[in-house]
């Protein structure tokens, strides 16, 4: 029988010795019974109430494809602490005849009363011990709050944390923020204070941007409200939205305080009155937005309108980054003109192509990849590294265009080597036929779903100098021609 061994640990009691010490016993248990152990999956500091762990989901894809017989853990807990979340995963390995055996608890026939009922019992508890560990480490954290403690992550820009907890006003940082309520209350606009306050980095390293300014407006903390645990954001390790806490803690005049309390009402009027009449505009249709991609900085553009004092409006697209943070200064990009040309060249390109050369050119590069795949999954290894190292840097706060750059092409080609991976697991070729019927169906949609069909089949690269000097390509599955 060939079986895959599972490890996993969650907390910082822990540490890659309990894998090895997990796998150790996993191996012992396997000789005794004449298993052999093809393949080894190990998630590390990932928690047990949620599935959305990388080496449990390869296991996973990997049983899908029957590269194994059986799947060995340590004990129930290692798999999940989710009762649901369990037996949904033993339902799959089932379905797939794929046997789960743990060294350490009995499982048997999930069909079976008596066996079911043992195993709800041992996946009971681990869920049990999650929720009542939760229930302590809440309850205690709950107690400092309530005293305006400082309860660790990134303090707020302006503060700083003495070494009681407590929250102290950094003065550089603090006449920025100053500095920005202050402009706001009076009519500025979030571009005007931008070039005021230039390029302020912010806790994270990240100049600050629009939407910086947005949250940083909206903080009570700088009028001296400490609060905590607002909302709900997670059950159980799975996003929940958010969901009002009943026992959040709001302490007024717990925080040394930056704004006024009249600046605030001030700024906060004003941005309720925005809010209020972005909600009454008619909301504008982009039919590129995300589509266009900035290669000075690597950002998508997004769709904006500016009305002048006569009320005419216009439609252009902007780099991201020259909109959020003012840190790119490629060119807009006449919104009418660029769509009516993409529409144009679009609908040329699919008349005069033969659709069937096209897409057996495009099932022979999809299909082309290395039968074993050796060569795609060391790229995909070294590219994985590459970006855990430009991340780190990032958050030590080394921060520059060319890295933002490469990281950005470090992404695409990360996305399209697992595609193409993923592709060759399920030996399921792509199809010359159903490539030239979606050309086909795009051809035939494309004046009544003309967004839909452009976000499928259209990439577009706006150039450094901010010219409408534009590639524009046809993909499927990042393959394509250029127009």
């Amino acid at each position: 029988m060939q079986a895959a061994a599972y490890a996993r640990y969650s907390t910082e009691h822990q540490t890659d010795s309990s894998i090895a010490y997990q796998m150790r016993k996993i191996e012992e248990y396997c000789d005794a019974h004449g298993i052999t152990v093809s393949a080894r999956y190990a998630d590390e500091a990932m928690s047990g109430t949620n599935t959305q762990r990388p080496a449990f989901q390869s296991l996973c894809r990997d049983a899908a494809q029957r590269k194994f017989d059986a799947v060995v853990i340590y004990d129930i807990s290692r798999g999940s602490r989710d009762v649901s979340d369990w037996f949904s995963f033993r339902k799959q390995m089932a379905l797939l005849h794929i046997q789960v055996i743990s060294v350490e608890d009995h499982i048997g026939d999930i069909l079976n009363p008596a066996d079911y009922l043992t195993e709800l019992i041992t996946v009971g508890l681990g869920q049990h011990h999650v929720l009542t560990s939760r229930q302590k480490s809440m309850d205690s954290i709950a107690t400092k709050a309530k005293t305006g403690q400082f309860l660790g992550g990134t303090p707020n820009f302006g503060y700083t944390i003495d070494e009681n907890g407590r929250y102290v006003i950094q003065p550089a940082e603090a006449e920025v923020v100053r500095t920005i309520y202050q402009m706001y209350a009076a009519g500025k606009s979030y571009g005007e204070i931008l070039d005021t306050i230039g390029e302020v980095r912010g806790r994270r390293g990240k100049v600050m941007g629009k939407n910086s300014l947005h949250y940083l407006l909206r903080n009570e903390r700088y009028i001296g409200v400490y609060s905590w645990c607002k909302y709900h954001h997670k059950i159980m390790g799975k996003y929940a939205g958010n969901i009002p806490n009943e026992n959040a803690v709001r302490i007024e005049d717990s925080i040394p305080a930056i704004i006024d309390k009249d600046t605030w009402e001030a700024v906060q009027m004003r941005m309720n009155d925005k809010k209020q009449r972005a909600c009454n505009k008619a909301k504008r249709n982009y039919l590129l937005s995300g589509l266009i991609e900035c290669t000075e900085c690597g950002a998508s553009y997004v769709g904006h309108t500016s009305t002048n004092k006569r009320g005419y409006s216009t439609r252009y697209y902007c780099c991201g980054n020259k909109y959020r943070n003012h840190t790119c200064h490629a060119k807009n990009i006449n919104a009418e003109e660029l769509e009516a040309f993409v529409v144009q060249n679009l609908k040329h390109y699919l008349a005069n192509v033969d659709f069937s050369q096209m897409a057996q050119q495009i099932a022979d590069e999809i299909n082309g990849a290395t039968a074993d795949l050796k060569a795609e999954r060391k790229e995909l290894a070294d590219i994985i590294f590459q970006l855990n190292n430009g991340t780190k840097a990032i958050l030590k706060g080394i921060d520059y265009p060319e890295l933002q750059e490469e990281m950005f092409r470090l992404r695409v080609r990360k996305s399209e080597l697992e595609d193409m991976i993923q592709r060759g697991a399920e030996h399921n070729p792509v199809s010359v036929e159903k490539l030239v019927q979606l050309f086909q169906n795009a051809m035939e949609r494309l004046d009544t779903d003309t967004k839909q069909v452009c976000k499928s089949m259209v990439k577009i690269y706006a150039h450094s100098n901010g010219d409408c000097d534009l590639e524009v390509g046809v993909h499927i599955n990042g393959c394509g021609s250029q127009i």
